[in-house]
């Protein structure tokens, strides 16, 4: 079937940033972002791991080895679903939320699904196992995109 050439002189609409009236995320934002939600996290984990710690050296070794496990199994878990759960329940973690940002689907702006938060963060290892490359691509790329936003779909806004 034929299909006829585009109007004289229509040109492809030009997108500079997300959406009309939306910016994309601080790169400096991000990093300093980074940072509060590991403190954050480590708060949140290290004090009841801590306190568990104690009552279960206390403990016979029949109760503790149990004990421990359970324990170690909670902090991989909590570790492991922390961002991806406020990725995909909102777009932002607490210092996300501090700094006016927010991650979304690159494609459409729209809400991250676990899937993609949890495939955001699996990114964070490919972007931080070869030197951090990842993470300094954020530098350079024009939608302040790492590698770990490129693997999920996402991109960080000013929220």
């Amino acid at each position: 079937m034929y299909q006829q050439p585009p109007p004289y002189g229509w040109q492809p609409p030009v997108q500079n940033g997300p959406a009309p009236g939306v910016s994309y995320g601080s790169r400096f934002g991000r990093l300093i972002a980074y940072f509060v939600d590991s403190f954050i996290m480590g708060i949140v984990i290290g004090i009841p791991f801590s306190i568990i710690s104690g009552v279960v050296v206390g403990m016979s070794s029949d109760t503790a080895g149990p004990l421990s496990l359970v324990l170690i199994l909670v902090i991989i878990v909590v570790g492991v679903m922390w961002k991806p759960w406020f990725w995909s329940h909102g777009g932002q973690t607490p210092a996300y939320k501090m700094l006016g940002l927010r991650v979304v689907r690159a494609a459409d702006g729209g809400q991250v699904t676990m899937g993609q938060g949890i495939g955001r963060l699996f990114g964070y290892l490919i972007s931080g196992v070869v030197l951090y490359l990842g993470f300094l691509w954020i530098l350079f790329d024009g939608k302040h995109q790492g590698w770990h936003d490129k693997l999920a779909g996402t991109v960080v806004i000013s929220a």
